[in-house]
């Protein structure tokens, strides 16, 4: 119940799926008509949990089924999405019921994560949500592309039509996601749906070959003509996934995109945080890097979480949980040793001394890598009793890579 209405919660039905997309489509203002072959939905009735008020569908979310690389180790996680609620329900907590529902749920199904892209992350930081990635995206005027050093790589790129490309696109990504942090495993329809045609624009596909002729890279990126840029150079080119998996490649894409003449300015979008182009351009303030916030986090079961994850160098500490009032199974402490790469988590007793003290939001924060425990200590969101042991805990904690989200769900 909310506000004393007869709200029932509950997974949509089959038939109801189109009103979850027309509520969710107004809450975001989605204006697409539904195409004559409306594309497979990637979100099943049985991953929804709705509000309803008698038939009516008033409030909205969904999880999707994901594999989630957490610095080189794949972990389940619940991909949570289509959360909106009609605005003449809204102020009544159901949008809380439906985020405790999952949080529920994922619980129920063993699955220690939930992830998520907020529309506004004040609304998720309630629930105990932590930056997870970080977001940066680039404009660059195409006259600015140039490099500080090197000659151009020796492969070529070559762009491939959807069939020829797909299990080339595949292979590399899967080795490029293998030691990565923050990445997604990609089914058939997670492809499908990156690759389709988008707001009447299609998507180009560009491989880069090595010499040898091995596929070591890609791009996928669409281009527009722009009026109100002509005479001059009047197109955009718009990437929205680079992959690469040694500096040549990155280079030669680059190079390819830096040779479309009658593009003025190309756009980077959900580049990684530890992306190479500022060291190696030769005018880096002119890719006009912008950041914002990228994958909130919720850490559904700390101790597998915990022992999920991948950590690079040895070490032990002792974790306490505190405050976590959604999930409160959570809260604790736990001792973490790490030996030879594999992670082992024991619940401690009452009377443990922890070597730091983190609300969930933090704990999310800690464990994709996004701040290290000292940053997390400079801004009050964790407790470290003893600082010197600070550097210790950032060691622990460290990732090969800067946490990573290209995909938007």
């Amino acid at each position: 119940m909310a506000d004393g209405a007869n709200i029932e919660i509950r997974s949509a039905r089959a038939d109801e799926m189109a009103e979850l997309r027309r509520l969710t489509g107004y809450a975001f203002a989605n204006n697409d008509e539904p195409g004559t072959e409306p594309d497979p939905d990637p979100l099943q009735p049985e991953q929804t949990y709705c509000a309803f008020a008698g038939a009516r569908m008033v409030a909205s979310s969904g999880a999707f089924d994901f594999q989630m690389r957490m610095n080189g180790r794949e972990m389940v996680a619940d991909g949570v999405t289509m959360v909106s609620c009609d605005p003449g329900y809204r102020r009544r907590g159901l949008v809380r019921q439906l985020m405790e529902g999952l949080l529920q749920r994922a619980r129920d199904r063993d699955v220690p994560l939930a992830v998520l892209w907020a529309s506004m992350g004040a609304i998720y930081q309630r629930f105990g949500y932590g930056l997870a990635t970080t977001q940066v995206s680039y404009e660059i005027p195409l006259r600015f592309l140039e490099f500080q050093f090197g000659e151009r790589p020796e492969g070529e790129v070559r762009l491939l039509p959807k069939d020829e490309a797909l299990p080339l696109l595949e292979s590399v990504y899967e080795r490029f996601a293998q030691p990565g942090n923050g990445l997604l495993r990609r089914g058939e329809l997670f492809w499908n749906l990156m690759l389709k045609r988008s707001d009447g624009q299609h998507t180009w596909i560009a491989v880069y070959f090595d010499p040898g002729g091995e596929a070591r890279g890609y791009c996928l990126y669409r281009t527009r003509f722009d009026p109100a840029l002509f005479p001059e150079s009047s197109q955009i080119l718009q990437v929205f996934d680079f992959v690469w998996l040694d500096i040549s490649a990155y280079r030669g894409l680059w190079h390819y995109l830096g040779s479309h003449d009658l593009v003025q300015t190309i756009r980077f979008d959900y580049v990684a945080e530890d992306d190479p182009a500022p060291g190696l351009l030769l005018e880096p303030r002119m890719l006009r890097r912008k950041t914002w916030d990228g994958v909130w986090m919720r850490v559904v079961d700390a101790a597998t979480a915990l022992a999920g994850r991948g950590y690079d160098l040895e070490g032990e500490a002792v974790i306490e949980v505190v405050d976590d009032g959604l999930c409160p199974w959570n809260n604790g402490c736990y001792r973490l040793t790490v030996d030879d790469g594999t992670a082992a988590v024991e619940k401690l007793g009452a009377s443990a001394s922890p070597d730091l003290a983190v609300k969930p939001d933090g704990l999310a924060s800690l464990l994709s890598g996004h701040s290290r425990p000292s940053d997390l200590a400079r801004m009050g969101r964790i407790a470290v009793p003893d600082p010197g042991r600070e550097a210790v805990l950032d060691a622990l904690f460290s990732t090969r890579r800067r946490p990573h989200c290209p995909n938007m769900f």
